[in-house]
């Protein structure tokens, strides 16, 4: 006891570390307990943010992928922009007879079929053309009176129908119907290449057959596309058209003039040029090789004119096009019925290339499938 009361202040100081040791020691192990729950904590969201980051990853360049594609997709815009216009000069919708042509009876294109034949033999003849057995027998017969011109029969791409109309499909008689017309405008270019100075003869008009009654009518009017199929628009690109074969004997001046009028939707797939040789007689080709003096031959009879009145036989193969097979509308359907897109893509997209138009129309389509 007196050791107590001799140290009560070694004892005291004792007690009191004693229990602030145990005091700390307990607040020790209870942030100690914490600690470990905010590291589990801390763990749990690195873990966590690892995982978003994981997730995010195959996004992260999305930006700017989005700015390539829209680059990528303004150009396709431009691309088809372009190839609208193209195809636009193609057909020439404008001037195109099958494009602005209006559904008229048979008994009204076989009229117009009656009337062409006279007219052209008459625009013929005022525009000093002659046709295939359009000739004279002689100036005058012996009793002294002028022997009248034969009767011409040329049909100009449709003798089988003069006086005659078979049973032809509503289809087949408006093709017929576009083909006088087109016909009536070869024609035409024809006689604007003559002048007084220069006559020309129309040698045959021939044409593509609309369909299985006039293949089995026209006879020998059908141009012959046997050899040209590799040279004909239609065989290469998705469109219609009509083929026609001219030829005609005349000048250059003729060939040329005439060939200047083949403008859209007339295209020119081939031209055969044959020289005349000697009267009414034509060589297989045309021959732009110099003519070289005989080594035996006399100076009189191998000399000839440097300029001379050459006439030639030029055969033009001409394809009409008739519609081109294209349809924005039904394709744009098609794809966006499979694709999920934007709004805003899709009205810029067709703002620029030329389709704005559909615009409209296409999102009514799209939110009725969405609703159905």
């Amino acid at each position: 006891m007196k050791f107590v009361t001799n140290n009560i202040v070694f004892l005291t100081l004792t007690g009191l570390f004693g229990f602030l040791f145990l005091a700390l020691f307990a607040i020790s192990l209870y942030f100690s307990n914490s600690g470990n729950e905010v590291t589990d904590d801390i763990d749990g969201i690195k873990a966590d943010i690892k995982n978003l980051h994981n997730k995010k990853l195959p996004y992260l360049g999305i930006d700017h992928d989005l700015k390539l594609a829209a680059v990528d997709l303004y150009e396709l815009a431009s691309i088809e922009r372009a190839q609208n216009r193209l195809w636009k000069t193609v057909l020439a919708p404008e001037s195109n007879i099958f494009v602005n042509w209006k559904s008229k009876s048979e008994e009204v294109i076989n009229s117009a079929l009656i009337r062409q034949f006279t007219r052209l033999n008459n625009l013929c003849k005022e525009k000093n053309i002659s046709l295939p057995g359009n000739g004279k027998r002689g100036s005058s017969s012996p009793f002294g009176e002028q022997i009248e011109e034969e009767a011409n029969d040329f049909g100009f791409g449709m003798t089988a129908y003069d006086g005659n109309w078979p049973n032809f499909s509503n289809e087949e008689a408006q093709l017929l119907g576009i083909q006088i017309d087109i016909i009536k405008e070869l024609v035409g270019y024809l006689c604007d290449t003559v002048t007084d100075e220069h006559s020309a003869e129309l040698v045959h008009l021939t044409r593509e057959s609309v369909g299985r009654t006039d293949g089995l009518n026209i006879g020998m009017d059908q141009v012959d596309l046997s050899g040209a199929k590799s040279v004909l628009l239609k065989t290469h690109v998705d469109l219609e058209s009509q083929c026609f074969e001219v030829c005609f004997i005349g000048h250059t001046s003729h060939a040329r003039t005439f060939l200047n009028s083949l403008r859209p939707p007339y295209f020119l797939r081939n031209l055969i040029v044959e020289r005349e040789s000697s009267q009414n007689s034509f060589s297989n080709g045309p021959s732009f090789g110099p003519d070289f003096p005989q080594g035996n031959s006399s100076s009189d009879d191998s000399e000839v004119p440097v300029v001379q009145d050459v006439r030639s036989k030029f055969t033009f193969l001409v394809e009409y096009v008739t519609s081109v097979n294209r349809n924005p509308d039904e394709f744009y359907r098609a794809v966006l019925r499979k694709e999920n897109f934007d709004e805003e893509f899709l009205g810029e997209f067709l703002l620029k290339a030329g389709h704005e138009k559909l615009f409209k129309p296409l999102i009514e389509f799209l939110s009725k499938k969405d609703d159905a």
